[in-house]
């Protein structure tokens, strides 16, 4: 489709600032909807969608009764609907056995040891019904990123104005449906989910190009509209206040598809194809827009497997720890009611990713400044300036791994650390690494590695159904073996500690587009 734009367009200053606020409000409430999941599945289960899949006596795929040595189930390990009844196998004035899964400090809060009140292992669980929200979920993340690279096509050959008013359809489409999902017709959650995805995120890419608008502040634009996408996965806080306060959720669905009309309609206001940028900022928008340095070279690199692993665990130990949150604090809770608190409070810390996600690209930035300072030559200029995402890197993993280890306890304390690490962790593995990648390699490489990274870890994604499964039977082996992988990621930061590493690969990189970095006097220098 070719361009029907004018090359010569403007745009008043007004008008800049009023598409940028259109996209601050648009991302903050839809772009990345879906990753509320936690809070939507907890509303969803209290209204019992799914909760025919717990009939017959048994509300676990497991056996009901828990190896107390082995890996049994969280979800069927003393389930308060099971039959069995632990007084009248031990006594009433004993405390029942520990299983693998107690939830000791329930027992405190309640003077009998009956299990239907004491609830040893946390809220009452149902296997099935859990994996059947897992393998939406599952499906959901999959198509949020499988087709991120027909949305770049799709962006640059149809333009910004096609691209969002597809996005905001399946937008607007995905809260008509979720809101005729009743507990008697569950299946619409299914294309509500699908369509939740694919909309948002061609919005979120969409949105992204609205960073073009302030050339000069670029790279700020861009942090804050990321840290806006990050914060829209509180707004499925709104059903569980409205469902409090006796509204009903389609009602409310219907309130959110009128807005995302409104916001799809606001797309008249911006050009029909691209944001056009008539002045540059930096050094590195000088940089030739050509190299000859083939794909291949930059993608098969050390650094480039190293990036895709660490993308890819990264991520995958983020979702895991979202597709699970429900059942893990319906585990550590003694009441639905605390449960909802931790619902709610995965909804709080969502918002303020707001305002952690920009700090690592505005560290990064400061770095790459201070490179240019006080190098005395290129050379050193580009080692520094690619070792400069060395710390964000490093916390951001760190973070990543201390967020998913609070799986493993069963204690209030492990939820409120584990949403302190995830609002350092999850805003800051895409916007980080995105920079770094930016930087490490060739200018006209970005674009097409994105793409790469982005669909092979898509494809890895669907992975995290069979985890779940697994989970639900051997459960500490599961996530402990995720736990293992996600430790390894520090070789990513680490690997940028080795300085002759860097130097050879800067080498590489720069040398082909022939630009020296090294005096070629005397013979000096490293070799390729």
């Amino acid at each position: 489709m070719a361009c029907r734009q004018s090359p010569h367009l403007e745009i008043s200053p007004v008008r800049r600032v009023v598409i940028f606020m259109v996209g601050i409000l648009e991302s903050m409430l839809f772009a990345g909807t879906v990753f509320g999941w936690p809070q939507l599945v907890h509303v969803l289960k209290v209204e019992g969608l799914y909760s025919d899949l717990c009939d017959g006596g048994s509300s676990s795929s497991s056996p009901s009764n828990p190896s107390l040595h082995g890996h049994s189930s969280p979800s069927s390990a003393y389930n308060a609907s099971s039959p069995l009844n632990i007084t009248a196998l031990i006594g009433p004035d004993s405390p029942p056995p520990i299983p693998i899964f107690n939830n000791t400090r329930c027992y405190s809060l309640n003077n009998s040891y009956d299990i239907s009140k004491s609830h040893n292992v946390g809220v009452e669980q149902c296997g099935p019904q859990d994996e059947r929200f897992a393998l939406i979920y599952t499906i959901t993340v999959g198509c949020y990123s499988l087709t991120g690279i027909l949305i770049g096509y799709l962006l640059h050959h149809a333009g910004l104005r096609v691209t969002r008013i597809s996005g905001g359809t399946m937008m607007t489409l995905s809260f008509l449906f979720l809101g005729i999902t009743t507990k008697e017709s569950p299946n619409w959650l299914f294309p509500t989910m699908i369509l939740m995805a694919l909309g948002g995120n061609q919005l979120r890419m969409a949105v992204l190009q609205l960073g073009d608008l302030f050339p000069r502040q670029r790279s700020t634009a861009i942090t804050l509209l990321s840290g806006m996408y990050a914060a829209s996965a509180a707004l499925f806080l709104v059903l569980q206040y409205t469902a409090a306060a006796g509204i009903a959720r389609a009602h409310v669905c219907w309130g959110l598809a009128a807005l995302s009309v409104l916001t799809t309609l606001a797309t008249f206001l911006m050009p029909v194809h691209h944001i056009p940028v008539t002045d540059t900022h930096g050094e590195d928008e000088a940089e030739p827009t050509k190299s000859s340095l083939p794909l291949s070279k930059s993608l098969w690199s050390g650094a480039s497997l190293l990036h895709q692993y660490w993308f890819f665990v990264c991520l995958f130990a983020i979702n895991v720890y979202q597709q699970n949150y429900n059942v893990w604090v319906n585990l550590t809770s003694c009441s639905v009611e605390e449960a909802g608190r931790y619902s709610a409070l995965y909804s709080y810390s969502n918002l303020i990713t707001v305002f952690f996600g920009p700090l690592g690209g505005i560290f990064t930035d400061y770095m790459v400044r201070r490179a240019k300072r006080t190098s005395p030559d290129d050379l050193t200029r580009r080692v520094k300036e690619v070792q400069a995402s060395f710390l964000p890197l490093l916390v951001t993993t760190i973070a990543t791994v201390l967020m998913y280890a609070c799986m493993f306890f069963l204690h209030p304390a492990a939820v409120f650390m584990s949403l302190a690490c995830m609002v350092i962790s999850r805003p800051c593995v895409i916007a980080v690494s995105t920079a770094f990648i930016r930087i490490r390699f060739p200018v006209d490489h970005f674009n097409r590695l994105m793409g790469i990274y982005g669909t092979v870890t898509a494809v890895l994604m669907f992975l995290q159904y069979p985890h779940f499964v697994w989970a639900q039977h051997m459960y500490y082996l599961a996530h402990g073996f995720v736990l293992v992988l996600t430790v390894l990621c520090v070789t990513y930061p680490v690997h940028l500690l080795f300085t002759p590493l860097v130097r050879h690969a800067v080498t590489v990189r720069d040398s082909v587009k022939q630009n020296p970095l090294l005096p070629e006097q005397n013979g000096h220098g490293p070799r390729m």
